[in-house]
């Protein structure tokens, strides 16, 4: 029995010496968009955060931090999958890096979609949408659950209360249906066109890898850098590649600018009240901060100008 378990114990050592090994660094920084690429995801790993604390009264933190919460749920989850992502690209294991983008994009979509589904349903109109056919198809029981609660109840439902009801939900509706969804209700702004937006956010690409293509491959791309010889290929001491690195850190920052602007308008229409005076001073900072110009996103720049010009 002691024999049994110090083999499975063996068996788990070298499983984590194989998937995790040495990274050079000096090396890594040296890649061209890696400062970029770590700009930008240092902004989204702080921003919604941030946000929150512009405003200084604690109470209204709280109020704010409600009306977001099935969000909140879904950016700290997109969080976690995207610093995975990243490491895996550290790692050379881009077939990984890749896939493991296009799940951050669409658990922070969803986010944001059922939040303001949510929303939407509450007794004040405040956050009112018209939904689409395949919505209310695919979610027509969560919005009559929601209707019920409104008409039970005269305050904001909490994030453990909805998360409770979309617990064991199927989710049928399809990304592309979650995005026409999205932009028919803005929140793509300054992009109003599917088709550009997909592929700014590189979905298609993303789900090349998702569905574990022949040509999206490690081996099959290190097969190309080195000019179709197999055998080095298989035995290259370092999976990672610069010109491969960039690519991927380029591609990340179109991911989450794609997904960053969605988030923006989203929280622009949410906190747009009385009680809560920070985001326009939150916006109006983040425009000088050295990692937003450093990421150079493109859609959140923008937004952002049209946002700052409307005030």
């Amino acid at each position: 029995m002691e024999e049994s378990k110090e083999q499975y114990q063996s068996l788990a050592e070298s499983i984590i010496q194989i998937s995790t090994p040495n990274i050079d660094l000096e090396a890594l920084s040296k890649i061209d968009n890696f400062e970029r690429g770590i700009d930008a995801f240092s902004l989204y790993n702080s921003v919604y955060l941030e946000i929150i604390a512009y405003e200084e009264d604690v109470v209204k933190q709280e109020q704010a931090a409600t009306l977001l919460g099935s969000f909140n749920h879904h950016h700290l989850e997109s969080q976690k999958i995207l610093t995975n992502s990243i490491y895996q690209s550290f790692c050379g294991n881009y077939n990984i890096a890749y896939s493991l983008l296009r799940s951050f994009i669409e658990c922070h979509l969803r986010g944001v979609f059922l939040n303001q589904l949510a929303l939407s349903q509450h007794e004040s109109g405040l956050w009112k949408v018209k939904l689409s056919s395949a919505v209310q198809d695919s979610y027509g029981n969560l919005i009559n659950d929601l209707k019920n609660y409104r008409a039970n109840r005269d305050k904001i439902l909490d994030n453990a209360q909805f998360l409770d009801m979309i617990s064991g939900l199927r989710q049928e509706l399809s990304f592309s249906d979650l995005l026409k969804e999205l932009i028919s209700w803005e929140l793509t702004n300054p992009e109003k066109n599917y088709h550009n937006f997909r592929n700014y956010s590189r979905y298609g690409k993303l789900s090349g890898y998702a569905h574990s293509e022949e040509k999206t491959h490690d081996i099959s791309r290190l097969k190309k850098y080195f000019g179709n010889d197999d055998q080095k290929a298989i035995i290259s001491e370092s999976l990672l590649v610069p010109q491969l690195s960039k690519e991927y850190l380029s591609d990340m920052c179109c991911v989450v600018d794609a997904s960053m602007v969605v988030m923006f308008n989203f929280i622009s229409r949410v906190l747009t009240f009385d009680f809560y005076s920070g985001f326009d001073d939150f916006i109006t900072d983040l425009k000088e901060d050295t990692r937003f110009n450093s990421a150079h996103l493109n859609y959140c720049t923008k937004w952002m100008s049209a946002y700052l010009e409307s005030d």
